[in-house]
């Protein structure tokens, strides 16, 4: 089972603040592997991250069309915290889910979007696995 911890969520949605980069991996529109960091990341429920996408023809929206693997990657030094997680992207069409998406993550990213025109995209997370900032170390799968 996934749960992901109330520390996690916090270094999640204030990664952006703390100067740690999120990172999702994909398979993009051509096929390839792609990494990108998304300063819109946050926990969505104990199991699920979400995240949004400003560009809605973007190269994770397509690359998720094809292949919804994804991989996204925390990582702060300072702390000796990181965790790597995989799981399944798609994209959210219903308008409460994705009201809550753009709202649920930090209020920098909202700014870049303010007419919402970007897309929600939610993972639902098949294993997360890591160090705490206790040095606690975890494995969670689904």
């Amino acid at each position: 089972m996934i749960t992901l911890s109330d520390d996690l969520k916090r270094r999640f949605v204030n990664a952006l603040s703390e100067g740690v980069a999120m990172v999702v991996g994909y398979v993009d529109r051509d096929g390839d592997p792609h990494v990108s960091p998304y300063g819109s990341i946050h926990a969505f429920s104990d199991d699920q991250l979400a995240l949004w996408v400003r560009n809605p023809q973007g190269d994770i929206v397509a690359g998720i069309a094809r292949n919804a693997k994804v991989g996204v990657f925390y990582a702060q030094l300072s702390s000796r915290t990181f965790v790597r997680m995989r799981g399944r992207a798609r994209v959210v069409s219903d308008e409460a889910q994705r009201k809550q998406v753009f709202e649920g993550m930090h209020a920098f990213e909202q700014g870049g979007d303010p007419e919402r025109k970007g897309v929600a995209i939610v993972i639902d997370l098949d294993s997360a696995e890591g160090r705490a900032a206790d040095g606690t170390m975890f494995r969670m799968t689904r």
